[in-house]
């Protein structure tokens, strides 16, 4: 890390504690709902108010930053997020948790756009690879060891509540005894705008794959962990089961990633969709089997699930003009907030009717639909689009991300040129005048 920006480092250490506090509770409410006897369908009504919170605090907070900057709006949200954790464990009540959730969803929303816009705006073309890579392996590692965070204390008490809110107030240290400033480059890049429908348009299986991954990865971290708890898992059988199926993400980002720069993405999107297809029929089986068994199976569907939005995000960027990324991007991100909301509450309702086994049977039934789409779309557009040279993949962190990720794109760096002409000497009368040479800069955002 002595390589990176002076600022980064800090700002991971902040991102460590956050991720660690969010990747406990995530966890441990659907692991303490399951023990109060909460209804399948109230977990996934809490973390589609999270999400909407989510989507909410995208928008308004963005203007928060620009107003008051990046480091009061991170120790707000931090704040907002020890308390709303705190208050799961005072309060334990379906209805007053669907506000904390809420408010948890913008302040987690907050959080992440200060740290992403700030990676973003600390990054250049010599070093955006690096800070991608730490960036991508920091978040991954401490979501997953937030879950594991489980063990430490009976999930039945309002001890690990605690525990996440001292880590959301710990993620304020480092930036509170160190004197620095907000990322130097941000609000540096004015995108262009595109309309979704030409977007869709242009790249219909990337905003569906966006929508879709929104669906089922909020849907799994809604609901598996209360699925762990209705067929009969130990609750460190539950946190090993969510800590490993994150970590499998991270290799899987890298390795489906360097595929999808050889083969068209619209085909490995497909097999992506199948394989969480197949895998979503047999996890029922697994189960029944052995934990082991179990852990196998769900790590296949688990790694193409998480791996699903940084496809179509790739696969989207490809056919779009370097000024457009960041706009598109938004969009897309709007459509995962949408299926983010969407996904638990409507898993939670198969599951009322299904079972705890609904939880596989919907996310593999909308496998199969996103599979069915690819093939469709593939078919129709064989003859309409030309072949295209692929941009390289870039991996971004499997949990909700705002749109500033995007611009550590290699595409989208601000480059600067000169421009400069010289017009030859025009004569008037018996004395020629000359015309000085006149130089111009500009910025091209490709």
């Amino acid at each position: 890390m002595r390589s990176l920006p002076a600022t980064l480092p800090i700002l991971f250490l902040c991102e460590i504690c956050f991720l660690l506090g969010h990747g406990l509770i995530m966890t441990l409410l659907g692991v303490r709902m399951s023990l109060e006897g909460f209804p399948s369908q109230m977990a996934g009504l809490l973390m589609s108010s999270f999400s909407l919170g989510f989507v909410v605090g995208s928008y308004w907070l963005e203007k928060r930053i620009r107003a008051v900057g990046h480091i009061r709006v991170f120790a707000a949200c931090a704040a907002l997020l020890a308390v709303t954790a705190m208050l799961h464990g005072l309060w334990v009540n379906p209805w007053a948790w669907l506000a904390w959730r809420l408010f948890g969803g913008l302040a987690t929303a907050g959080l992440l756009m200060v740290m992403e816009s700030w990676v973003s705006g600390e990054s250049t073309n010599e070093n955006r690879g690096r800070v991608l890579g730490w960036y991508m392996v920091i978040s991954t590692t401490s979501l997953a060891g937030g879950q594991w965070l489980l063990n430490i204390a009976d999930p039945s008490t309002s001890v690990l509540f605690s525990v996440a809110g001292m880590l959301f107030a710990l993620s304020l240290v480092p930036l509170s005894i160190h004197r620095i400033h907000g990322p130097s480059r941000a609000g540096e890049v004015q995108p262009q705008k595109i309309k979704l429908r030409a977007l869709y348009h242009r790249v219909p299986i990337g905003l569906i794959g966006a929508f879709v991954a929104g669906l089922m990865v909020q849907a799994f971290f809604a609901m598996t962990p209360f699925y762990g708890q209705e067929i009969g898992l130990s609750t460190s059988q539950t946190a090993q089961f969510m800590a490993v199926t994150t970590l499998v993400a991270l290799v899987a980002q890298w390795t489906l990633g360097r595929v999808s720069d050889r083969f068209d993405r619209r085909k490995v999107i497909l097999c992506m969709a199948v394989v969480m297809a197949i895998a979503g029929a047999f996890i029922s089986v697994a189960a029944r089997i052995n934990f082991l068994m179990l852990l196998v199976v769900a790590c296949f569907h688990t790694a193409m699930l998480h791996t699903l939005y940084s496809l179509s995000l790739a696969h989207t960027n490809d056919w779009l003009e370097p000024g457009e990324i960041v706009a598109a991007n938004a969009k897309l991100m709007i459509w995962y907030g949408i299926g983010s909301i969407i996904g638990p509450f409507s898993a939670s309702l198969v599951m009322q009717a299904a079972g705890p086994d609904g939880l596989w049977l919907f996310l593999g039934s909308v496998a199969m639909i996103l599979a069915i789409f690819v093939l469709i779309r593939m078919h129709g557009q064989r003859k309409v689009q030309p072949e295209l040279e692929q941009e390289p993949y870039v991996a971004v962190p499997v949990m909700e991300t705002p749109h500033y990720i995007s611009e550590l794109d290699p595409r989208y760096e601000p480059q600067q040129y000169e421009l400069e002409l010289e017009l030859e000497p025009l004569a008037f009368g018996n004395e020629p005048a000359s015309v000085p040479r006149a130089r111009y800069e500009y910025e091209d955002t490709r």
